[in-house]
């Protein structure tokens, strides 16, 4: 599960702003994606394939961890922490024996097993819509670059509960809760309603950059 962190990485360097080392290059991450252990396609659904994507996890981020105290300044490595924390966060509770969390999520291999598909696609969508605003990171003023990631924000949410609308409402609402816990450092966002979000998302076109950001979420498959 490692989608968030990429994007992140991007816009807390400024858009392609000079690392802390000469020597550093975001290609490197991709070294770390080579290292995480592969795992089964789609949302964990037994206990086994949890603790897989928990090593994968944790092998990547251990790897990634490095290059970022490494390569990014220190303003720049606060940023990138604060926007994975929801990540993290899921992580630590999805890994750690007898949370909470954990428990109810291997009560739902059913549901899993149904949305892993669409669950994908939101993640890929939110990922791509990240991607592509740190790429504009230079031309929009924070406020406008925030107000962006707000709205992609939503738009994951909404096709997260979409996609749980065919499981049981215990394992909808938990669907949603994960994807808010996930989701909830991509940016300030007030509780507001957005006007200014366009009525439908765009087709993102998942990008090849998904190193950090792929391990969050999915790490790489059988």
């Amino acid at each position: 599960m490692i989608l968030f962190i990429i994007s992140a990485v991007f816009i807390a360097s400024g858009g392609g702003a000079q690392l802390s080392d000469e020597n550093c290059d975001a290609g490197e991450l991709k070294v770390c994606v080579e290292l995480i252990p592969r795992t089964p396609v789609g949302l964990p659904k037994t206990k086994e394939e949890l603790d897989l994507h928990c090593t994968a996890y944790q092998t990547g981020m251990a790897c990634m961890d490095g290059w970022i105290k490494r390569c990014l300044p220190t303003d720049g490595q606060k940023l990138v922490q604060q926007q994975i924390g929801g990540a993290r966060a899921l992580m630590r509770f999805l890994c750690t024996n007898e949370t909470a969390l954990r428990r109810e999520f291997l009560k739902e291999p059913v549901c899993w097993g149904r949305v892993s598909p669409s669950w994908s696609r939101c993640v890929d969508e939110l990922q791509g819509a990240v991607r592509e605003i740190s790429e504009q990171a230079q031309q929009l003023t924070y406020f406008n670059r925030n107000a962006e990631l707000c709205c992609a924000r939503d738009a994951f949410m909404m096709c997260v509960a979409h996609a749980g609308r065919s499981c049981s409402n215990s394992a909808s609402t938990l669907l949603k809760r994960m994807a808010w816990v996930l989701a909830q450092d991509v940016a300030a966002c007030s509780q507001q309603p957005r006007a200014y979000c366009a009525a439908s998302s765009p087709p993102f076109v998942t990008p090849i950059l998904t190193a950090l950001y792929g391990v969050l979420l999915y790490p790489p498959r059988f």
